[in-house]
């Protein structure tokens, strides 16, 4: 008989994936991206990183190092500058294109169920960027630290799809 209601989805509500807007960036941008665990109510789309890290590394990699916590960092179209996957936090400063970015991961993901500001941070030129959400957070910036660009897939900060009912009867 079918639904008895009619939902469609609300094209107003723009869900871009992380590899959509690595796509859009122009070549030469700094970015950092950084990957989480996400918590076990979320999963990784693994084949979208793969395509985001492609066409952000230029094809250098499609695979992030092991581990619960990795970044990657560099200027879009290059080879990474920052390549690290690790099993525990770590904090770790890297320059992309005279512009000096700090990735901190500040959270045990094993023991850490929510942090009202994020599990880390991504510090440019001595001001906050980014809050690093479990699962994909990606920001793009200019030389004085602004972002200019920010996006977050299989976590709590990820823009979810909306959908419209209509309950008027035919």
């Amino acid at each position: 008989y079918g639904p008895l209601l009619a939902i469609t989805r609300d094209p107003r509500a723009i869900t871009e994936r992380v590899s959509e807007v690595a796509r859009s960036l122009a070549p030469g941008t700094r970015y950092v991206l950084c990957v989480l665990r996400p918590s076990r109510d979320l999963q990784l789309d693994v084949a979208d990183l793969s395509r985001a890290l492609e066409r952000l590394t230029g094809g250098h990699i499609n695979v992030l190092r092991g581990g619960d916590y990795a970044a990657v960092a560099g200027s879009v179209g290059a080879a990474p500058l920052l390549n690290i996957g690790e099993s525990q936090p770590f904090h770790i400063s890297v320059n992309i294109d005279g512009v000096d970015a700090t990735i901190r991961m500040e959270s045990w993901l094993a023991s850490d169920t929510i942090r009202r500001m994020g599990f880390g941070h991504v510090i440019v030129n001595h001001q906050h960027t980014l809050i690093v959400e479990r699962g994909l957070s990606l920001v793009t910036f200019e030389a004085d630290g602004q972002a200019t660009r920010t996006a977050y897939e299989s976590n709590i900060f990820a823009r979810q799809a909306r959908y419209l009912v209509d309950y008027r009867q035919p």
